[in-house]
This record gives structure tokens, C-alpha cells and sequence, in this order.
């Protein structure tokens, strides 16, 4: 009998949320359209293909012609489409009713389109825990795939990766096929007969095996090279020419028709996972670095090959301890999904545009960042935000009959076991985290929506080490053949120029104490000298209906000698208004006068620095510098503001007594897939006066915050 093999080859396509229409377009025509195009020509391959709901949406209102298509290659058993949570989030990290609820509404969509539901889904990034079974279950899933990495590092020998499994939880359970990397990694980077090869090798005699490949469907289109190498260089016609060649023994399939054929290896249970480049990703940096030492150290010696299977990072929850930009989205996304659900209306119209918002709003990439950008793409990050903001103001809406309401609460917002408080009115959204610095960490105008505290902390990155020792190529352009995840490139000279970081989050309401002759230069490179603690330092909190106080006692270096200080800072929100009040009393508890610069550290993130519709202005003059990315130092202002004529709104800020105010851009250097790139992540302001505080005295100042709509 001659040896044959089944494979299961399947695309996952995504665009994430908020991603620019361009890039749609862009990939469509690079890789979804001539994907398809190609696949129409050969009748006996046969494909599994998931789309997430970003793309769903847009071939509806773009390119329906293409769902036309799809749903013809469907119907002649060509196609198989698997589900997923519509807006493509990581199902550990939302609320399961709201992970149900998107799975059901991808459901809705391919039976509308399709003819049929989904008998399995795509989970994202392919992450993984135990329970997920019950929420599969629950939710009518049949089957899932995961990477090989999953199995090995739960026990199951690599030679018994080419089938599927069955796990469960309480009881429900789901069919698990293994995704093999080594496939990943030759497809389709690799000469075709090189993957024929390896599927010749797994063949047996009665035919029963079954190899999977499922990788994202930009690999045929979207990253560097592969458009070229794909179509143009007949990459994908010579392997399904090779398939329809080949038939005899290796029969194209799908994970349906497998499954109605075929039993299951066996029981397994799963351990918490995703790809295994995912799994290193999550680790604190220094960490991730370890790891890939140890890889290289195996790697090197091929008699201990056999050790890399018991090899494996973090998992995907590490990433909201990692980066706390990301744990603030998340804890936001929590806050509003609870919102909703606690909401009884007979508006269900409101509640239903309020919840497709909350989904969109939990779309996994810019909850991470690894070989895309990420997190670091700031309007992704921005775009979760505008979803998450109008979701909860039409919930507030709902809750209130008019506008002329305020609340304030006190509660651990961001899990980290310490207080926050969380100061609201009809028009704004201010959350403030004592225990950092008595700042300010989220500053939502609902009217747009949009938080103007979107901004991202320079922090070193793994990908950093190889650029400072000059291991990076620059705006070299792949040639196709590489994996995305072996290109080193940058897409500029000098970015190790911007490797700055800093050590504390770039927020608003940070207390310097600082010397008299500071410039922007040693601001921006955080190189200044504080002389107090403040700018960390833990403040009490306390609050009423309206107000929020911070205050906190420590010691000021002046001329040498400690002095004793108090800061107290008083927040007050009105009803309807869009500005609030910020009060500082600063208290000298010394027996010496103190001559020192104090510094209230403000910040903004408008997505660009060095677009002309976005820019400084002042009510009392022309500023020089005016772009957003611009460093300076305004002498004895007493308003500036950052306006963005594009979205037509713009943040300001009044002093009560003049300020020399410095600023800076904050931009960050980041792993995209076209290289490492440096990315606006918002501009910072430090109004600075000079005290001249007597032994025993007090100094006040005041500072108005505004949104104005322009």
C-alpha cells in the first residue's frame, strides 16, 4: 500500500480596529483578492479560511463583490470558514458573555453570508487556557487548531502531532487540531518541494495523518517581500499546482471533512499557551532575553535538540504586567463591559450600538506588542479608546435624564491593590493613581470621545540591543524567503539616537523639584536632578461628590540640606464642564527659606508630532517650534494649548501665575514589520515657576485644565 497524508491548509486574515482604510485597501489588493484569484484556478485544492470581523465589515461596505465570491467557493465545498470571536479578541482577557457574545455574532455574519455556521473558530494568536473548552462548548464550537507548542509543552511527542484531540472542561468538550511550525516556517518562505518533502516523510501507509498549517493570511501578500515571491514568482500556483500533482498521496482537505472521517488520537489536556515567539514576547525584557540565550545555547549543540520542546516564555497575561499602558486599556474595557451589563433600559437600540462598541473595543492588537507594532501603534491604542469611551457614554447617558451631574469613586481601577479615583461628569472622565505620583493617568473627553493620556512610556525592548550594537540593517527591502520573525531591519539611520527611557510613566500631574538652570534637552534624555521624591512618591487621597485631594509630606534638597515639604493638590470637576481646576498648596515645614523650581509635568498624546494640522498655540503669543514634536522653552507663559485642527479639538492649559514651560516629544523606537521605527507617543509639558518659599511658609498655584472644540 502506498504511504499517503492529509493536509488541512488554512489563512487567518485580520486588520485590527481603527487600522487605517488605506491599509485595508492595501492588503485586499496585495493579499485577501489575489489569494482568492489564484485559488479559483484550481478546483481540487481545497482551503479553510478565517476573517475577523474588521475585515467582515469592510468587504461588506467595500467590497461585497468579494463575499460574493467567497460564499460561491463555500457552497462548491472549496472553502471552509471558521468562525471566531467577531472583533477578534483574546478570550481570556474579555468577560465571557462577552467573549459568547462575539463568537455568536461571527455566527450570525457567516450564516447571513455563507448559508451555514461555523463548526469551528480561530482563536487569536492562538492563546490558550484551560477553560476555554467550556466557553467553546457553550458557545456550539466544535474544534479549534493551536500551535505544536501547545502539545509538546503539555506532553503529547512530536511524532503524534498529525491528527487532532479531544480536551474538555467541566465536562464540555472540544476537538484540538496541532498547527506544526516546521510548516509555519517553510510556507511560504521555502522552495515547495521543501514542504512536500516534509509531509512525504510523515506519510504512512494507512493514510490516516493529517498535517495542519494555519498562519496568517498576510504571510501570501502583506509582509515584506511576500507579494513578490508569492504571486509574481508564482509561489502559491506552484503549490497548489504541486497539490492537484500530488493528489494521489496527499489529499487536500479541510478540518470538517477530517473530522467527519477520522478519530481522535486521543485525551489531552492543554497548558496554558500561545505560539511559542508569543510566549517569549511576554516576558519582562531581561527575562526574554535569557530565554533566547538559552535557545541559542540548544540550538548550537543538536544532541540537545530534543530539550527544546520543554522550552517556554510567559503567556499572554504577562503582557498587562509588562506594559501598564496595556493594563490600563484592558481594566477600561473591563469597567465599561461591566457598565453594560449592569444596565436595564428599554432602549435596547442604545444598549446594542453601546455593546458592538465595547467588541470592538476589545480587539487584541494593541493589548500587546511582539513582532507587529502593536501597542505601539498609537492610533490603535487610540482607537480602543474612542470605542471604549462612546460605549460608556451612552451607558451614562442612559443612567442619567440630563447632563448636570458629577461623581467621584474610589476604587483599585487598575488591579495593582492600591486606591484610584475616578472623577466624572457628563463631559469628562479623570482617573487619578495616587500611589505613582498623585497623577493623573487617563483624561477622557466624551464629546469626541478620545484620552488625551494615550501615551506610552519609553522602555527598553529586547529588539534595542541589536540596533545599539549595530546588528540592524536599514530600509533594506526583504527578499521574501525569510520569516517575518528572522528580519532585523530599521527604517532609518540613527534610531539608537531615541533609545531613552524613562523611568516612570508619561502622565500628568508628576511633582518635580528641580535646579534653575534646567534645559529641555536634559528633560526629554532624563537627565535632570530631582532633588525631592515627589514625582513617585505615594500620596494620600482623598475625596468628596466633586473633588479628588492628594497630598504627601517628604524632603527637599536645598543648598545642600534636606528640607521638610508638604504638596497638597486639590482637583475640582463641575457638572457639564469641560475643564477642570488643579490646586496646589506646597508648604514649607522647614526652619530654612526654599529656592527651588517646581515642575508640574502635563502630557498629550494627538497621534502625530510633526503634522501641521496638529501644533502648540498660545492665547498671549506666536510660539517658535510650534509642532507637536518640537523641544523649547516658553518664558512667562500663562496659557498654552495643543491643537489638532484634524479632529478639530484642543487641550489647554491655564496658569495662574507664569510659567517657563518646557516641552518635549516622547517617541519611541519599536519592532514593526517593516524594521524597528521610531513612533510619536505624545508630547510632554513642564510648567515651572520659581519659589521662593520663607521657613514655615506656603506658596499656591493653580492650574486650569480645558478641552475646548474647535
Amino acid at each position: 500500500m502506498s504511504e499517503s497524508i492529509n493536509l488541512i491548509f488554512g489563512c487567518h486574515s485580520h486588520q485590527p480596529v481603527g487600522n487605517f482604510d488605506h491599509v485595508f485597501t492595501w492588503a485586499y489588493e496585495q493579499a485577501y483578492r489575489p489569494f482568492v484569484d489564484v485559488l479559483e484556478r484550481y478546483p481540487a485544492v481545497r482551503v479553510t479560511q478565517h476573517f475577523t470581523g474588521p475585515l467582515l465589515d469592510w468587504f461588506e461596505s467595500e467590497r461585497p463583490d468579494f463575499l460574493e465570491r467567497l460564499a460561491l467557493l463555500v457552497a462548491e465545498g472549496r472553502i471552509e470558514i471558521m468562525g471566531g470571536a467577531y472583533y477578534e479578541p483574546l478570550l481570556c482577557a474579555v468577560p465571557e458573555r462577552d467573549g459568547l457574545a462575539q463568537i455568536a455574532r461571527m455566527g450570525d455574519f457567516c450564516e447571513r453570508h455563507f448559508g451555514r455556521r461555523p463548526r469551528g473558530m480561530w482563536l487569536a494568536e492562538r492563546v490558550w487556557e484551560p477553560h476555554m473548552p467550556r466557553i467553546l462548548g457553550q458557545a456550539g464550537i466544535e474544534y479549534t487548531a493551536l500551535d505544536d507548542t501547545h502539545f509538546l509543552c503539555s506532553g503529547v511527542a512530536p511524532e503524534n502531532l498529525f491528527g487532532y484531540y479531544v480536551t474538555e472542561d467541566e465536562g464540555y468538550a472540544v476537538k484540538v487540531f496541532p498547527i506544526l511550525k516546521r510548516l509555519r516556517y517553510l510556507i511560504p518562505f521555502h522552495q515547495v518541494f521543501e514542504s512536500l518533502d516534509y509531509l512525504r516523510q510523515h506519510a504512512t501507509g494507512d493514510g490516516l495523518r493529517c498535517a495542519v498549517i494555519h498562519d496568517d493570511g498576510e504571510k501570501f501578500g502583506v509582509w515584506p517581500g511576500t507579494h513578490d515571491s508569492v504571486y509574481r514568482q508564482g509561489w502559491l500556483e506552484a503549490f497548489f499546482e504541486a497539490l492537484t500533482e500530488n493528489s494521489g498521496w496527499l489529499r487536500s482537505t479541510t478540518y470538517s471533512d477530517y473530522l467527519d472521517q477520522a478519530q481522535p488520537i486521543g485525551r489531552t489536556y492543554l497548558t496554558a499557551a500561545s505560539y511559542e515567539e508569543m510566549m517569549a514576547w511576554a516576558l519582562p525584557t531581561d527575562m526574554q532575553v535569557a530565554l533566547q540565550q538559552v535557545v541559542k545555547e540548544i540550538e548550537a549543540n543538536p544532541a540537545r535538540a530534543q530539550e527544546s520542546m520543554f522550552l517556554r516564555g510567559g503567556f499572554w497575561r504577562g503582557f498587562l504586567a509588562k506594559y501598564e499602558e496595556a493594563n490600563n486599556i484592558h481594566k477600561k474595557m473591563l469597567h465599561v463591559s461591566g457598565k453594560i451589563c449592569g444596565t436595564r433600559t428599554r432602549s435596547t437600540k442604545r444598549l446594542r450600538e453601546a455593546e458592538r462598541l465595547l467588541h470592538q473595543g476589545q480587539c487584541n492588537c494593541a493589548y500587546w506588542h511582539g513582532v507587529f507594532g502593536g501597542l505601539y501603534m498609537n492610533h490603535l491604542r487610540t482607537a480602543l479608546y474612542q470605542r471604549l469611551i462612546a460605549a460608556e457614554t451612552i451607558i451614562d447617558k442612559l443612567a442619567h435624564k440630563d447632563d448636570a451631574w458629577v461623581r467621584c469613586e474610589t476604587l483599585d481601577f487598575d488591579t495593582d491593590g492600591r486606591d484610584e479615583a475616578l472623577l466624572e461628569n457628563a463631559k469628562l472622565s479623570l482617573l487619578f493613581k495616587p500611589s505613582d505620583g498623585g497623577t493623573l493617568i487617563e483624561w477622557d473627553y466624551k464629546g469626541k470621545p478620545f484620552n488625551f493620556l494615550n501615551t506610552l512610556t519609553r522602555r527598553e525592548e529586547p529588539y534595542h540591543r541589536e540596533l545599539r550594537n549595530g546588528l540592524v540593517q536599514v530600509g533594506e527591502e526583504a527578499s521574501g524567503g525569510e520569516s517575518i520573525h528572522e528580519l532585523v531591519r530599521a527604517k532609518e539611520q540613527g534610531l539608537d539616537a531615541y533609545l531613552v527611557y524613562d523611568p516612570y510613566r508619561r502622565v500628568a500631574l508628576r511633582d518635580h523639584f528641580l535646579d534653575d538652570d534646567i534645559d529641555p534637552g536634559e528633560l526629554w534624555a532624563n537627565l535632570q536632578r530631582e532633588r525631592g521624591n515627589f514625582h513617585t512618591a505615594r500620596y494620600r487621597l482623598s475625596t468628596t461628590n466633586d473633588s479628588v485631594t492628594m497630598e504627601c509630606g517628604g524632603l527637599v534638597e536645598s543648598e545642600g540640606e534636606p528640607l521638610p515639604i508638604h504638596v497638597r493638590k486639590d482637583i475640582r470637576l463641575a457638572p457639564r464642564a469641560s475643564s477642570f481646576e488643579i490646586r496646589y498648596d506646597l508648604a514649607n515645614k522647614g526652619e530654612r527659606p526654599l529656592h527651588m523650581c517646581f515642575g508640574v509635568e502635563l502630557a498629550a498624546n494627538l497621534l502625530t508630532g510633526s503634522a501641521p494640522d496638529r501644533y502648540y498655540r498660545s492665547d498671549e503669543r506666536d510660539l517658535e517650534k510650534a509642532m507637536l514634536g518640537a523641544m523649547g522653552c516658553d518664558k512667562a507663559l500663562r496659557h498654552i494649548a495643543l491643537r489638532d485642527d484634524w479632529q478639530r479639538i484642543e487641550c489647554g492649559f491655564r496658569f495662574d501665575a507664569p510659567a517657563d514651560v518646557f516641552r518635549f516629544a516622547i517617541e519611541t523606537v519599536s519592532q514593526s514589520e517593516a524594521g524597528q521605527e521610531r513612533v510619536y507617543q505624545g508630547s510632554v509639558l513642564i510648567p515651572c515657576w520659581r519659589l521662593d518659599c520663607p521657613a514655615g511658609g506656603s506658596v499656591s498655584l493653580a492650574v486650569e485644565a480645558e478641552v475646548v472644540e474647535v
